[in-house]
């Protein structure tokens, strides 16, 4: 398996599943076993992150001096939409 192919023998329920799916989404089967496995596979600990890892947030969240209240704010928004594009 020096060349990273490997040959699996699926179930009849998993190889119809996997058909359909890869049918609806326009790829496949293959394609799609190989983006679903590497998924399920992918650890971060196997990698160094240049900025560090993704799952860390290592600023701080975004200011938010200024921000509004979707309900203070929310009958505006619906006014300009009604004058702009009608009523519902």
């Amino acid at each position: 398996m020096a060349d990273g192919a490997l040959r699996i023998t699926l179930g009849v329920y998993a190889a119809a599943k996997l058909a359909a799916k890869a049918r609806a989404l326009g790829v496949s089967p293959e394609d799609l076993a190989a983006a679903l496995l590497g998924q399920e596979l992918f650890d971060r600990e196997d990698f160094t992150w240049i900025n560090g890892d993704p799952r860390i947030q290592t600023s701080a969240p975004a200011d938010l001096e200024g921000a509004c209240d979707w309900d203070a704010v929310r009958p505006e928004v619906v006014a300009l939409i009604d004058e702009t594009f009608g009523p519902e």
